[in-house]
This record gives structure tokens, C-alpha cells and sequence, in this order.
């Protein structure tokens, strides 16, 4: 999976504009007027007049692509390009007043002070915004991590370029030397994880979300075609970007980018956009705040009664493997006693489910209280912190245990392409009537193939049935 970077300028960063616009004209309105509470009772004039300049920036951001290079730019090119979007702006506004003036009088003074400020305010916060990305986002488990497979004449160069051109949007986090053995070496700082004949099983075990490309040729020479290795990536869920030096691979799904100077070839089972992926992400946050405030009220009630009956902690936290191999410990209510870990080695002999997963019809180790708290599916709750923090989606896949993760086959991996769900396709099919580990794998691919908003919204109807008549829970 993969979202297609770039398609249009940040959305982030015209918010942050915006603010500033917003800022800008109510300190310009306090310096002119001496009360920023008296703009509010000029809406007819000033309020219309920012209204407008707001909608020009929109259309100047867009038409001029401010957002492009602004992580290669210094601050001095930085305050140019600021300057630069303002005097357009400037011109702008005073184009349109002019054409379309009437009796209204507005302050030259109010929009000299307007711009000066805005020019200000929107290169600092724009330093700030930087400074966010570079030094949270790229840094956090979120960011999107690549390993570079290439020779090693190769290696140094891209290494190079990569962290001169992408300061912030790619993380090259592993490297496979394809033409020498390497493992354990390091080259401009980054170690050698891998070469032809473990990078597979590398990727399998660790969190990767894509894999770029770059050979002197098409690579059979080290063990495979390059179009086999990119099928192999692209069946684990992972995107791979091809530096273009080979063409007529007969691979669906692919589009061609930029990606730290270099073009590229950018292959993935699926692409999704990066306005898809902010729905997403915005029905989550909406959904988990909610969620969140629900598990606080039931805790009240829940939290005693999982004490009385087997004291200790109220919350069970696990490590679960979640997009692309990324660890994160996932919150449940406690339904079972202390010492269930212990004792599942022993009942492993009665597991029902075929393949990767555990699942016992009459679980010794759940409680009273936690049968009650599955059956109402009232234990998985607190996962919507989960949710507010980013590990997880409202919709999705199944997260794995660490043990799980560890058995699987190359294939299972791109059941990982999307982030974990509260609830998923396999939760609404009636869960407990699948019996083989292949038929949630299915589920899970038929997800993240079939994926759209609409079928979430659709998952998250038939949850709220699955729970109120207790549908496949036990």
C-alpha cells in the first residue's frame, strides 16, 4: 500500500498559512485601530476583505506550488519565497479593489501592516513547521521507512543524495548491498542489513514500508530478475520505487515520481492518495475522541468488578505488530487472570485455529467478568487511545502478536499494509465461526484490495450490530 506523495501541495502547510493570514490581520487590525474586539463589528468591510484575501491565497498557493522544494530551500530562500507569495498577493487584492471599488475606504496603513506581519509570522511558523517534521515526524515510528537495495559503487552516492533532497519525507533505515557481503558493515553511517539472499526475510521481520531500487542493470546477476524481486516486495505489501533504467516490466499498479532527485518507477499492490488517507485519518480522530470519552465512563463500572474477581492491573497492554512491522502495544479491559501468558503453552495442544493465531472455545484463563466483557466486545474499548494516538484505525486488519509475526510466510506480510482496526472485515464476518488462519488472511487482502472510505463506513454500521446482538463474540 501506498499513498501517492506529492499528488498536490500540503494540506498541512495551507493550514498553517491560513492561521498566520488569520493572525496577521487581527494584530494588523489592533496596531491600525487600537481594538481587535471592533473588528468583529466591521464584518461588512474587513471581514469580507479577509474573507477575500483568504480565498486569493488558496488560489495563489496552488497555482504557484509554494509547497515545492520548501525542504530544500535555506532561510534565506525560504523568507524570498515568502516574500514572493505576499507581494502576489498584494497585487492581487489591489487589483480586485480596484475593479471592483465602491464606496468602502480601506486603511493603506491597515494592509501595509497586514502585509509586513504576514510576511513575518508565515516564514517563522513555516521555520517551526520544518523544524516539526525534521525533528519529531522523521524520528518518530511513523515516518516512512525505506531500504535502499543497490551495489556497492551505488550505495554512498544515493545515500547522499537521498539526505541532501529529502529532509524529512523519507527515512532510509535499511541497506542491501545486492553484489557483495556486507551484513554488518556500515556505509556513510547506515548499517548493511541485508544482501541477495536474506532481504526477503529481513523485510519480513522488520518495519518497512517501501523499498527503493537502483541498479547498474536488471539485476539478474544477483540471483533474480528484477521484475521477481519486485513482485516479491510488491506481494508483501510494500512499495517499491525503481530508479528508471529498465523498462517493459509487466507489473499493474505503477505510476511514474520524483523521489530524491532521482525518477522513478513506483510499484504497490495498491496507491492510495493522500486526500483518501486524510479522510481516513480524520473519521479516526472523530471516532476515537468519542471512543475515548465512552471507555472513561465504562471504566468507572468495568474497573471494580475486573478487580473483585482477580486483583491486579485493570488494563492488559500486549506488543502487537501493526502497519508494515511497526511495534506499538495495543490496550485492552483485563479478561483474563495474571497468569494467562504463563499458562497458554500448556493449551496449546487445544488450540481450534489452524495456522498463526490461538483460539479455545472455553478458555480457562478468561474470568467471569471478561466473558461477559467479550461477548459485549466491552474489552476492546480502551483500543480507541490506540486510535487517538495513531497506532491503529477504527477500520482495519488484525494486529498480530510478536510471536505471530515471527512465523509468518513472506506472503502474510502484506496483510500489514494498512494500519490495525478496532474492527475489520474479519470482526463483522462472524470471527469465531473461521477456524483457519488463511481465511483472515483472505479477509484481511480482500480489505486492503476492496479498500474505500465507503466500505469502512459500511464496517462500522455492521460492527455496532455485531455488538449490540453479540455476533461472533465469546
Amino acid at each position: 500500500m501506498s499513498i501517492t506523495r506529492r499528488e498536490s501541495p500540503s494540506l498541512n502547510l495551507l493550514f498553517f498559512d491560513l492561521c498566520s493570514i488569520i493572525v496577521s490581520y487581527l494584530l494588523a487590525d489592533w496596531i491600525r485601530y487600537g481594538n481587535i474586539m471592533q473588528f468583529w463589528f466591521r464584518l461588512d468591510t474587513y471581514g469580507e476583505a479577509m474573507g477575500v484575501v483568504l480565498l486569493i491565497y488558496i488560489a495563489i498557493y496552488y497555482l504557484t506550488n509554494t509547497y515545492d522544494r520548501m525542504f530544500r530551500r535555506g532561510f534565506l530562500e525560504e523568507m524570498i519565497a515568502v516574500i514572493k507569495v505576499n507581494f502576489v498577493l498584494a497585487v492581487t487584492l489591489t487589483v480586485l479593489m480596484f475593479v471592483f471599488q465602491g464606496r468602502i475606504r480601506y486603511s493603506r496603513l491597515f494592509f501595509l501592516c497586514f502585509f509586513l506581519l504576514n510576511i513575518l509570522i508565515t516564514y517563522i511558523v513555516r521555520q517551526y513547521y520544518k523544524l516539526l517534521l525534521q525533528g519529531i515526524y522523521m524520528k518518530s515510528s511513523r515516518a516512512y521507512k525505506v531500504m535502499l537495495l543497490t551495489t556497492l559503487d551505488q550505495a554512498g552516492k544515493i545515500l547522499t543524495q537521498m539526505r541532501k533532497e529529502n529532509n524529512w519525507e523519507y527515512q532510509v533505515t535499511y541497506l542491501t548491498i545486492l553484489d557483495q557481503s556486507m551484513v554488518g558493515q556500515t556505509i556513510h553511517g547506515l548499517e548493511v542489513k541485508a544482501d541477495s539472499r536474506n532481504m526477503f526475510e529481513v523485510v519480513k521481520n522488520e518495519a518497512v514500508d517501501g523499498v527503493f531500487i537502483h541498479i547498474p542493470n536488471e539485476g539478474e546477476e544477483y540471483g533474480a530478475s528484477l521484475e521477481e524481486v519486485i513482485l516479491e516486495f510488491q506481494n508483501m505489501g510494500l512499495t517499491v520505487d525503481l530508479s528508471i533504467n529498465t523498462f517493459g516490466l509487466n507489473i499493474s499498479e505503477k505510476v511514474v515520481r520524483e523521489v530524491s532527485g532521482y525518477h522513478v518507477l513506483t510499484f504497490s499492490s495498491r496507491l492510495f492518495t493522500e486526500s483518501q488517507m486524510l479522510v481516513k485519518r480524520a473519521i479516526d480522530v472523530v471516532g476515537g475522541l468519542v471512543g475515548c470519552l465512552v471507555t472513561v465512563i465504562l471504566t468507572i463500572f468495568i474497573a471494580p468488578a475486573i478487580y473483585l474477581e482477580s486483583p491486579g492491573p485493570i488494563f492488559f497492554s500486549q506488543v502487537r505488530i501493526g502497519r508494515n512491522g511497526r511495534r506499538f502495544k495495543i490496550y485492552k479491559f483485563r479478561s483474563m487472570y495474571m497468569d494467562a501468558e504463563l499458562r497458554k503453552a500448556e493449551l496449546m495442544a487445544q488450540n481450534e485455529m489452524k495456522g498463526f493465531m490461538f483460539k479455545m472455545k472455553d478458555d480457562p484463563r478468561v474470568t467471569k467478568v471478561g466473558r461477559f466483557l467479550r461477548k459485549t466486545s466491552l474489552d476492546e474499548f480502551p483500543q480507541f487511545f490506540n486510535v487517538i494516538k495513531g497506532d491503529m484505525s477504527l477500520v482495519g486488519t488484525r494486529p498480530p502478536t510478536e510471536n505471530e509475526f515471527i512465523q509468518y510466510e513472506k506472503r502474510h506480510r502484506r496483510r500489514l499494509a494498512l494500519k490495525a482496526g478496532v474492527t475489520g472485515l474479519w470482526q463483522v464476518s462472524g470471527r469465531n465461526d473461521v477456524n483457519d488462519f488463511e481465511d483472515v488472511v483472505k479477509m484481511d487482502l480482500e480489505y486492503i484490495d476492496n479498500w474505500s472510505i465507503k466500505m469502512d463506513v459500511k464496517i462500522l454500521f455492521k460492527t455496532v450490530g455485531v455488538v449490540i446482538f453479540g455476533k461472533g463474540s465469546r
